[in-house]
This record gives structure tokens, C-alpha cells and sequence, in this order.
């Protein structure tokens, strides 16, 4: 886990590529803990979004919003502000979402002068996280081993 933790450290620390952050790989409990954990000891903000628990966020993204508005509308539906280099929004559950949606989102949706951070976690094919990875830094989280009971 700790090369996982490096990789996502990484990711913050070249905030300059305005990149987002897709994490994926072994079970939805892990991905949630990892991504929370990290977001608690790397930012002073979190807003975490649970896509498929929230139908509002969902179906907003789902129609494939850009520019200032979207920004605005996250804000507006989480009763949070997103504080330029110190906030971390997490859409997990994102596999959740309809057609292109999350991906757009994921392309379009910080600016430069936004200077924030943007995690997009779920269980992906391989074909959504080759075309993703033009515009995302993924980072696979190792699948869990079977051990059985010996």
C-alpha cells in the first residue's frame, strides 16, 4: 500500500498538470478507504461524493457539464466551498454514472486558475482507463489475493 500512497502523493505534488486522479483496482471498500485516508492526511478539505448514492450529482454530471458552472453547482450541492489547492473532490462510486459523462467531467472540468484536485474512483474497463489516461493520472490499487483458510 505504501507505493500506492507514493503514487497518489506524487500526483499532488505535480498539481502543475492539472490532472485527474483515477483511482481504481481491487474492491470498492478499498479504493474508498484509500482515497479517504489519503485525502485526511495529504488536504485540509475533502468533499466526498458517493455517485452512486447521489442521484443529483449523478444525473448533473451525467449530462456533461464544463467550465465555472459545474464547479458552482458542486459547490451548491455539498454546502461546501472548494478551496483552491487545499480541497480534494472525490467522485466515487463513478463507474456509476452513465455514458461519458464522468469522463468529460473528468477532462473539462478544472482550470488552471481553479488549482484544485479531482479524484474519480471506481471499477473501470480497461478500455475507459486507456482513453482516460490522456487527461488522468491512474493509479491501480493491487487486487486482493484469495487466501484460503489452509
Amino acid at each position: 500500500m505504501e507505493r500506492v500512497i507514493s503514487q497518489l502523493l506524487d500526483w499532488k505534488l505535480q498539481f502543475k498538470d492539472f490532472k485527474t486522479l483515477l483511482l481504481t483496482g481491487s474492491t470498492e471498500e478499498d479504493r474508498t478507504k484509500v482515497i479517504k485516508d489519503f485525502a485526511m492526511n495529504y488536504f485540509n478539505n475533502m468533499i466526498h461524493i458517493n455517485l452512486k448514492n447521489n442521484a443529483e450529482v449523478r444525473e448533473y454530471i451525467n449530462t456533461m457539464p464544463t467550465g465555472r458552472d459545474a464547479y458552482y453547482f458542486i459547490e451548491k450541492a455539498v454546502h461546501d466551498m472548494i478551496v483552491p489547492l487545499d480541497t480534494i473532490l472525490i467522485f466515487n462510486n463513478a463507474d456509476s454514472c452513465e455514458g461519458s459523462g464522468i469522463w468529460d467531467y473528468a477532462q473539462n472540468f478544472f482550470t488552471e486558475e481553479d488549482m484544485s484536485f479531482l479524484a474519480v474512483v471506481g471499477d473501470f474497463t480497461e478500455e475507459e482507463i486507456a482513453a482516460a489516461s490522456e487527461y488522468c493520472i491512474v493509479v491501480r490499487l493491487p487486487e486482493k489475493e484469495d487466501n484460503p483458510a489452509g
